[in-house]
């Protein structure tokens, strides 16, 4: 790359092909759990690389042969992928690591530690992870507790919320697990784009978590309530139509507060680190 007198242009432009084509094949691929949060990552890689003070471009033969092999096989594998296919989620880190050679070789290969751990992100696999951890019970418990405070006879059996008109199921859609790790991919991206301390970077995964229990434990108290009172089309509003997304907005909402306030409280010399990645 480095005898290549436009190789920077050539670079971008596939480093855009790379991010147009993954995020067609997600689209197209109709999961939206892993749409959000590679749009998210995707932009938040290409954030941290505008911010970046780029020299001139220096790899060895051997990492630009690696580089464009790994490219390489992006666009083949692409070729074949019809529907969801596990490849998505390791397209994105594959593409970084072979942009990443092609731009600077093995021995730089840490100053991109950051865009390479955004893309990796979108490799975990969230939906695996939420289907294994069931906390409808813990959800069920936090509603029962504001029913109950609020002065609403309930009584909770298991994940069951009975009221004297009505029962009240949460199932594991419903427990709040998708809302957290909505959160907590927020706070991993913030966190990549701000370097905060070590105290304040272990705390705000706690708080996102506890803010997207809360948030949709309230919900799930309001659907019982709206449930017991016979008001059926409330009760559908707010639990697969806009009231849904309105308890999201108000958790992303709340998280986005506690993130403002602990870029106010970073030192000056965490925010010059994050403005020279």
């Amino acid at each position: 790359m480095k005898s290549f007198p436009d190789a920077k242009f050539l670079l971008l432009g596939v480093a855009v092909a790379l991010t147009t084509l993954h995020l067609h094949l997600v689209w197209r691929s109709e999961h939206p759990e892993l749409l959000e949060p590679s749009l998210l990552c995707w932009a938040a890689a290409w954030f941290v690389a505008g911010r970046r003070e780029w020299g001139k471009l220096d790899s060895g033969l051997a990492a630009t042969s690696l580089g464009i092999v790994a490219i390489a096989w992006i666009l083949l594998r692409s070729a074949s992928v019809t529907g969801y296919d596990s490849f998505l989620r390791f397209a994105p880190i594959v593409s970084g690591f072979g942009l990443a050679l092609l731009a600077s070789g093995f021995g730089q290969l840490k100053h991109y530690w950051r865009e390479l751990a955004i893309l990796g992100f979108i490799a975990i696999p969230t939906t695996s992870l939420m289907a294994a951890l069931d906390i409808s019970r813990l959800t069920a418990d936090f509603a029962s507790n504001l029913l109950w405070y609020g002065g609403y006879p309930v009584t909770q059996q298991g994940v069951n919320l009975i009221m004297p008109t009505g029962t009240v199921e949460v199932y594991p859609g419903c427990s709040g697990i998708s809302l957290i790790f909505q959160l907590l991919t927020l706070t991993f991206i913030f966190v990549m784009l701000f370097p905060l301390s070590r105290l304040q970077s272990a705390v705000l995964p706690i708080i996102a978590i506890s803010i997207g229990f809360f948030v949709n434990g309230i919900r799930v108290a309001l659907m019982a309530i709206l449930f017991a009172q016979a008001k059926r089309d409330a009760f559908e509003y707010w639990h697969l139509g806009t009231g849904s997304l309105i308890f999201s907005l108000i958790a992303v909402a709340l998280l986005g507060g506690v993130c403002y306030y602990l870029l106010e409280q970073a030192e000056p010399s965490d925010v010059q680190e994050g403005a020279e990645l």
